[in-house]
């Protein structure tokens, strides 16, 4: 007789860690589009993230032919050198995916609701926050996220219609932002923002201990489907922050976090619905960044067990964040938004090699 209680457990789970991917991809895509694909092509910054969807359905779906394979076998096996060596490399993507994430709640905050605090107040308050979210392992935070996932894109979308002005939609003009081949140079460094799509290769930590048959893992369009809304939701809050803005307004905008400001350019006003989106806008950004933290941890505890004791991989991972965040608060944001294009390449590997993952 099946044990029910034991299948709505693993159901839940899956549910709860699919629901995090998919909301730090939205973020994260959100994020880099505005850092770095706006910079680029200006208004156009929503159709260079469009070839991010197929690469995070493809992450997603070889995510879940890892997991099939991994649960197929015995599940308890020794991890080989190649596979400690790929955790490494998913650990080391999801602390920089932490970090671009906790980089601009700080840049979006301080552009709108904490205008008069100082950069490293607010990364310290930021950090002290995702370390102690975290300490749960990923589990609260996966569930939060599921239990959000209607109300987050819901709110978002009220909010974003409020905000716009339909007097004279001309943000979307030119089509192309300035060119084809500055949409094109966009398009190539926004592929990156896909990388926390990486974290499904990992199981949900709760069912670690957990006995879980083969045929308990979701179906593969289970995985693919609700990435790809999480990555539409990103894209889709980039075409309203084109849609309120018009071209030239765009290219005087230099600040990152003034690039995520959703502010219609032709009723420049803080009102309540502006100020309710700047605060679910710093909800998603700062639960990605939970999500991808735990997800580095996790990978640590997988390339190397000793850590599971005391928190010590979190500790670790926490002071590389918090070297890291400090070193963007004392030199500028400008690095980490160089850096994004690059999440591209460890993504590609992991992509390459998820047969000894």
């Amino acid at each position: 007789m099946p044990d029910t209680v034991l299948d709505a457990r693993i159901r839940a789970a899956w549910r709860a860690r699919v629901a995090a991917a998919s909301l730090a991809v939205g973020a994260q895509i959100f994020a880099t589009g505005a850092g770095v694909c706006m910079s680029i092509s200006l208004n156009a910054a929503y159709l260079s993230v469009l070839p991010c969807l197929p690469l995070a359905a493809l992450t997603a779906a070889l995510a879940r032919w890892s997991l099939a394979r991994r649960l197929a076998s015995t599940g308890r096996e020794a991890r080989g050198l190649l596979s400690r060596a790929l955790l490494i490399v998913l650990a080391l993507l999801m602390l920089a995916c932490s970090a671009l994430l906790l980089a601009a709640v700080s840049s979006l905050a301080g552009q709108s609701l904490l205008s008069e605090a100082r950069v490293s107040s607010a990364v310290t308050l930021t950090l002290a926050a995702t370390v102690l979210c975290a300490l749960s392992g990923g589990t609260g935070v996966s569930r939060l996220a599921y239990a959000l996932r209607f109300l987050l894109p819901l709110g978002l979308c009220v909010l974003s219609l409020l905000s716009m002005s339909f007097d004279s939609p001309v943000g979307l003009f030119p089509l192309l932002g300035p060119g084809a081949w500055q949409l094109g140079g966009s398009a190539l460094c926004a592929l990156g923002a896909c990388a926390p799509a990486a974290l499904l290769f990992l199981p949900p930590p709760e069912l670690e201990k957990v006995n879980s048959p083969p045929d308990s893992l979701p179906g593969a369009w289970f995985f693919v489907g609700r990435i790809l809304l999480g990555a539409l939701a990103g894209t889709l809050l980039l075409l309203v922050f084109s849609l309120c803005n018009t071209y030239e307004s765009l290219e005087t905008l230099s600040v990152w976090g003034d690039r995520m400001h959703i502010l219609c350019s032709h009723r420049p006003r803080e009102g309540l619905a502006q100020t309710m989106l700047v605060l679910i806008q710093l909800m998603c950004l700062f639960l990605g960044a939970v999500c991808t933290l735990c997800a580095a941890e996790h990978a640590c505890r997988l390339a190397f067990p000793a850590l599971r004791r005391h928190h010590t991989g979190l500790l670790l991972c926490a002071l590389a964040l918090a070297a890291a965040l400090y070193a963007l608060a004392a030199f500028g944001v400008v690095f980490v938004l160089r850096a994004a294009p690059l999440y591209l390449l460890p993504l590609l590997v992991l992509l390459l090699l998820c047969r000894w993952l």
